[in-house]
């Protein structure tokens, strides 16, 4: 039987897969994250009717495709559900949209094309956390957002759909070089999930950025990782929810 699934399949993601299983604490993330968009979506709130989860079904066993069905009862390919339970980095600048925006320069100062997007106010906070930092490398005044995928059958092709939009303090650190010896993605986030989980824990509802090749320092290019903290959870003591990311990355490291 030929496979016809709307999603490629994740190359080599069964040691990631177990030490999701291997953490309760991870398990109850995915499954919330399920339960919150079962049968629903942001903005539908009309159940999936019973011929529609009926053909879905089907279609996903005739063509053993899980991210099709997971697609038509909750609006999430099986990465999305993991990415949107904080599981699994969110991907530099994914699917070709610009995804964390960076909004200052290397001195902390906004960037001319933001400066009519900002209340003063929040402005000044950023700036009055960045003076107080000790490493200011690489710490930005930026936009992030989290994601879902639709996929329209007529033209065979998904699309990212915006779920939240926040802005924050994004950090950008080179990841260890045993990240970059992997092969596929998804091995790339099983070499992460001890950082990601660690900063999950610590500072919940973090966003975990990755990607492969695309530091650029002294003409030679690394993997990153980004670290985003939404003024929504962490505006108040945001300079030692920053100070306490920094000890998680450098400890990893």
């Amino acid at each position: 039987m030929t496979e016809k699934t709307i999603f490629p399949r994740e190359e080599k993601s069964e040691a990631l897969f177990k030490k999701i299983l291997s953490d309760p604490w991870a398990c109850e993330k995915l499954q919330e994250t399920f339960c919150k968009y079962l049968f629903c979506s942001e903005d539908e709130a009309t159940p999936l009717s019973a011929p529609d989860f009926t053909q879905a079904l089907f279609n996903a066993y005739d063509n053993r495709d899980l991210s099709a069905f997971l697609m038509a009862i909750c609006q999430h390919s099986l990465f999305d559900l993991l990415r949107n339970s904080y599981l699994i980095p969110f991907r530099f600048n994914a699917d070709g949209k610009q995804n964390p925006v960076i909004m200052t320069d290397d001195n902390g100062n906004l960037l001319p094309e933001y400066k009519k997007a900002f209340h003063q106010k929040e402005y000044e906070h950023f700036r009055e956390v960045y003076n107080t930092l000790p490493n200011k490398k690489n710490l930005y005044l930026a936009k992030a957002y989290c994601y879902t995928h639709s996929y329209d059958p007529e033209i065979s092709a998904s699309t990212q759909i915006v779920l939240q939009e926040h802005t924050g303090i994004l950090l950008i650190r080179e990841l260890p070089d045993t990240v970059k010896q992997q092969e596929t993605e998804a091995q790339a986030y099983c070499a992460v999930w001890d950082l990601m989980t660690d900063l999950e824990k610590e500072l919940p509802m973090a966003f975990v950025f990755y990607g492969q090749d695309t530091l650029t320092e002294h003409d030679k290019r690394y993997d990153e990782l980004g670290i985003f903290l939404p003024n929504s959870h962490f505006l108040k003591h945001l300079e030692k929810h920053v100070q306490r990311a920094e000890e998680i990355i450098y400890a990893a490291n």
